[in-house]
């Protein structure tokens, strides 16, 4: 899936790039809307007691973002399996690219981890066969 934004004026720092704790929210920006386009937005996950929960976040900062330029993050899911998942982020501008990114996840109920629902697993393996 490929998720774009413009770098906002906000985001960047006081030397004019966009802070690196900026790239995790732009993750996150990407997975939710990458999650919606399954069907499965995270109101619909919390409505039935879920919680998405990070695990790990890692960053490989090639080149720095700067203002106003529009970012395309490709996300892919990485790896799946009885209780996480992963997903890797592919920061670009312009076809060039400046970092790169990976989450692991895993889901809570009740305040305790869970497998992953089957839904949940079956709508991600069919983006996996894509």
């Amino acid at each position: 899936m490929l998720y774009k934004r413009r770098v906002q004026f906000y985001d960047t720092d006081a030397q004019g790039i966009v802070h690196h704790s900026n790239y995790f929210r732009y993750f996150e920006e990407a997975r939710g809307e990458f999650l919606r386009s399954l069907g499965l937005p995270y109101k619909t996950v919390r409505e039935k007691g879920y919680e998405v929960v990070l695990l790990e976040a890692c960053c490989n900062f090639k080149k720095p973002l700067l203002y106003d330029e529009l970012v395309e993050i490709e996300l892919s899911l990485e790896e799946l399996d009885r209780f996480t998942f992963s997903f890797v982020y592919l920061v670009s501008v312009g076809g060039e690219l400046r970092a790169e990114g990976r989450t692991k996840h895993c889901m809570v109920k009740g305040g305790k981890i869970v497998s992953v629902p089957q839904e949940i697993k079956d709508k991600l393996l069919t983006e996996i066969k894509a």
